[in-house]
């Protein structure tokens, strides 16, 4: 069954043509199969969704979204993503491009990598996965340094009709594609996007003030997760593009400390087709129907950065983010019932790290407050009466949605690199939680509702130094996020409203349910120095 969420109790959901006179099929309650899932974990957390065009994601949903966005090379990250007080030549250039005077010499990456999102429902055959191939180079000579990635991703949807929760009297129950009078097909979509990151810059003369400027840039035909917030879809076509533009400033002093500050720009550009069927009665038949749905964000973001060397080999940092997103089109997804919903949002993040190395052990931990500010809301699209017969004119406010967040993230992790085999683990730990009040200001009510959850992410790695190269088996795991939905005996009816944006940003009518999904990445490495300074 769908696990509970807050006050959460049952899922109300449905997929594909069989939406359709779902009042003559005879539903029956199905109990969800757990499934064992036997893990065997590598090397760490890579970059979260999107952490290649903004800083800060914000998701008030616990959708699936995988590893999509893993496409950068890395020496070290394997320690469950703890980078605050830790220094990764290889891979801190993408977050920071001033970061490039670390690098030494030229290394070549090869990292591809493959990830898959599986929904933990006994009979729900509805998966998703993805294959990555990204290729990239970093370099430095002297005072000038640089790099650029060129990824290509494959995305496949396991495309299983009939599979669905609909809402019956008060309780939600699942209807089994045996009891289907539609017939079922079986398929697979694919998706092909590609990506492309390059930086560069140099140390100043005669200072130790490094400058860098990058750009990333994607053309893309899926975003993963998107799918799971249409019910209705039987296909869901997207078409679009990324793009981000950063500014990095990196001071170093000859006592070990370090300051940095990264100035950014980014820019999500997504259409969405979402074709359905619907129930032609007089026919007796189903025919499809396609409708278009966008999705676009924008916005700046600053990110300032210390690192200040300790007595025993300990070194503190900090951070401080900021990133402040307009999202002047949001999609109607099947979960909503307000169109055209703007918003802007406010994130941040303050963290601190502790990471300390004993001989060959390295050890760290991060711990990141995250607060958020989002408000949504809806405009009339043409003049509508109120009840009480005051005229709410096309154009004027329907509906508002204040989100106030009180995230956190805490990563921990340990790793021992021989002459020969590094081993390392790690945990990730992102709990997620807001309170959300939302106005109709045409049925004239307030609500508040609260919602939390935790996604956890276990992380374990292995690797070899070759004679001319180095080797590294990655894996992740994700548990915590899956196929949300609403419990519609929380809902009010017809008064519930979703809000949503590239973030996946969500104002539920009701309390959030989850079938819960498994996301597992594994990712193989080939570091090869090409000259060493």
């Amino acid at each position: 069954m769908p696990r509970d969420l807050g006050s959460v109790q049952t899922l109300s959901y449905c997929e594909g043509p069989t939406r359709l006179g779902f009042a003559k099929l005879h539903h029956r309650q199905e109990e969800s199969v757990m499934r064992t899932v036997t893990l065997f974990v590598s090397l760490v957390l890579a970059v979260p969704l999107a952490a290649a065009a903004q800083e800060i994601a914000v998701k008030s949903i616990p959708v699936a979204t995988g590893t999509q966005f893993m496409i950068f090379p890395s020496e070290n990250l394997s320690m469950g993503g703890v980078t605050i007080a830790l220094d990764d030549p290889l891979h801190d250039p993408f977050v920071n491009p001033a970061k490039g005077i670390r690098v030494r010499g030229m290394h070549f990456a090869g990292t591809p990598s493959y990830y898959s999102v599986n929904h933990r429902d006994g009979w729900v055959d509805d998966a998703s996965s993805a294959r990555t191939l990204p290729i990239g180079m970093v370099m430095r000579s002297r005072r000038i340094f640089g790099g650029a990635v060129l990824a290509w991703q494959e995305m496949n949807k396991r495309d299983t009709q009939g599979c669905c929760w609909i809402a019956e009297d008060a309780l939600s129950s699942f209807v089994h594609p045996s009891d289907l009078s539609i017939q079922q097909s079986d398929g697979s979509i694919n998706r092909n996007n590609v990506y492309l990151f390059a930086f560069g810059g140099s140390e100043i003369s005669g200072t130790n003030l490094s400058v860098g400027v990058s750009a990333f840039a994607a053309n893309l035909n899926g975003i993963e997760g998107v799918r799971l917030l249409y019910a209705q879809g039987d296909q869901v076509d997207q078409d679009g593009e990324m793009q981000n533009v950063k500014v990095g400033l990196l001071q170093r002093w000859d006592d070990g400390r370090s300051a940095e500050l990264t100035a950014q720009w980014h820019r999500f550009k997504m259409d969405h087709a979402m074709t359905h069927w619907i129930w032609l009665e007089d026919v007796q038949r189903s025919e499809p129907v396609t409708r278009i749905e966008q999705d676009h964000t924008s916005g700046v973001a600053l990110r300032a950065g210390y690192r200040h060397p300790m007595k025993n080999g300990w070194e503190v940092g900090a951070i401080l983010v900021g990133d402040w997103k307009t999202h002047p089109k949001i999609p109607n997804y099947d979960l909503m019932r307000i169109p055209r919903d703007p918003g802007n949002s406010s994130a941040y993040n303050i963290g601190v790290g502790f990471a300390r190395r004993v001989g060959r052990a390295t050890y760290g931990f991060d711990l990141i407050y995250e607060p958020i500010w989002s408000h949504t809301w809806a405009n009339a699209v043409e003049d509508i009466t109120r009840d009480d017969e005051v005229l709410v004119r096309a154009g004027e406010m329907t509906v508002e949605n204040y989100f106030r967040f009180r995230n956190a993230i805490f990563r921990m992790g340990a790793r021992h690199a021989g002459k020969k085999l590094e081993f390392g683990v790690g945990l990730n730990l992102h709990v997620i939680g807001y309170q959300l009040n939302q106005y109709n200001f045409v049925e004239r009510f307030k609500r508040e509702q609260d919602e939390s959850w935790g996604e956890w992410t276990l992380t374990t790695g292995l690797g070899y130094n070759f004679t001319a190269f180095r080797m590294q088996y990655l894996s992740l795991v994700t548990l915590g996020t899956g196929r949300p939905g609403i419990d519609e005996r929380t809902a009010r009816a017809e008064s519930g409203f979703f809000d949503a944006s590239a973030d996946f940003i969500v104002a539920p009518h009701g309390s959030l349910a989850l079938a819960d999904a498994v996301v597992w990445t594994h990712r193989v490495s080939l570091l090869i120095p090409l000259s060493q300074q």
